[in-house]
Formats: C-alpha cells, sequence, structure tokens
C-alpha cells in the first residue's frame, strides 16, 4: 500500500532512533506546521516524535545512577564515621545515635519539601540548587569542631541527599518514555547502591590514615 511507503520515505528531524515495535522512524515530520508540532502533544507523545529512548536519556540514567550513589554512601557513611568519633570525641551511645539519626531525620524533611519545591518552581532549578548544595554540605564537615554543629550538618546532608533523590528520580520518569520508565528507576537505584557500596569500600581504604572529615567528602568525587 501507499501509506506505509510514505512513512518510510518522509523526512524527519530526528531518525537516529526508531519505535520498538515496528520500527518505523520517530520524528516530527519535515514540513509539519509549527503550531501543529507544539500542540496537543502529551510528554509521552513528544518524546515518542524526539525519538524514544536515546543518547539524552542514557545521560539521564547515569545521573540518576550518581545521585543514588551519593544517596547509599551518606546513609551507609555512619558505619566508617561513628567508631572514630567515639574513639577522638569520646562520645557516648547516645550522642552516636544523634550522629546516626541526625541524618536520617533530614532526608525525610528534605523529601517531604523537595517535592512540592519542584512542583511549584521546577525540577531543574531544585537540581540545580541542590547539586552545590552537596557539595558544600560536604565541605562543612571540616567546620565541625563540636558535637551540635556535626549533628546540623549531618541533618543538612540528609535534607540535600533526600531532596535530590526525590527530584532526580522525578526527573529521570519524565524524560524517559512511559515503557522504560521501570528500567530507569530500578538500574538507578540498583546500580547506583552497588556502586556506593563499593565506594564505602574504597574510602575506607584510602583515608585510613586521614581525618574523619575526609570521609563525607569522599562523595564529591564524581565517578
Amino acid at each position: 500500500s501507499l501509506a506505509p511507503q510514505h512513512i518510510h520515505t518522509m523526512s524527519y528531524v530526528r531518525t537516529d532512533n526508531s519505535d520498538d515495535l515496528t520500527g518505523i522512524p520517530m520524528g516530527i515530520p519535515v514540513g509539519t506546521p509549527h503550531s501543529h508540532a507544539q500542540s496537543h502533544a502529551t510528554i509521552g507523545e513528544a518524546l515518542r516524535f524526539a525519538g524514544g529512548f536515546g543518547r539524552f536519556q542514557w545521560r539521564v540514567l547515569g545521573a540518576t545512577i550518581f545521585v543514588w550513589q551519593c544517596n547509599c554512601f551518606c546513609a551507609l557513611l555512619p558505619v566508617l564515621l561513628l567508631p572514630r568519633l567515639e574513639t577522638e570525641w569520646a562520645l557516648s551511645d547516645a550522642d552516636l545515635a544523634l550522629v546516626n539519626s541526625a541524618y536520617f531525620v533530614g532526608q525525610f524533611w528534605g523529601q517531604l519539601l523537595v517535592g512540592p519545591a519542584s512542583d511549584r518552581f521546577g525540577r531543574r532549578a531544585c537540581v540545580c540548587l541542590l547539586v552545590p548544595a552537596s557539595y558544600l554540605s560536604g565541605l562543612a564537615h571540616f567546620a565541625c569542631g563540636q558535637l551540635k554543629q556535626l549533628v546540623a550538618v549531618r541533618a543538612v546532608s540528609g535534607a540535600v541527599s533526600g531532596g535530590m533523590v526525590i527530584a532526580v528520580s522525578v526527573v529521570a520518569m519524565e524524560l524517559c518514555p512511559a515503557d522504560r520508565r521501570a528500567f530507569v528507576t530500578s538500574v538507578g537505584f540498583a546500580v547506583g547502591w552497588v556502586g556506593g557500596l563499593l565506594l564505602l569500600v574504597g574510602v575506607d581504604w584510602l583515608a585510613a590514615d586521614r581525618p574523619w572529615q575526609w570521609l563525607p567528602v569522599a562523595r564529591l568525587v564524581p565517578p
């Protein structure tokens, strides 16, 4: 028939990807009126027009993996941090529990507040704000000389980490086709946590002879 032949020979804005089910090149046909191309289209339709799951989505997956890796490292950091603090600062069990709990309390509030903030101010704005905040919260550990300061920094670090997980995970699902969202979230979570565990072991070996402040800063180094 003429219809399939017309579809295959039509020029598209992007032809580097194809539909997984039909193999037909996906994209906005050349010559489509500008108003028609941008009206009455959902996010899923726009992604299909743009080519589905392409190179940009793979980069989004990489960002998701990195964020989950940082979250895993920060959550399990007390395994390395608390024994050193107990020796250097002579902390009690209650003090150690306070340091450990501060991170998770901050993470709870970070996830609770960043979601509505992302809906109101935009995902990109929140992510661009949280990335430098993550670096600053890691470097702030060097200024901690008292227990109260460390508890406050751990709480802020948890809020930033939890907020980044929420913001980046939602962005990843929004920018990926519906049939690949489970793949992105599951792979990002699983690979990220494995990377965080490996990073934790490596930091324990590399920072064995360094002050404890180097432990939280190690998560700031990109993989």
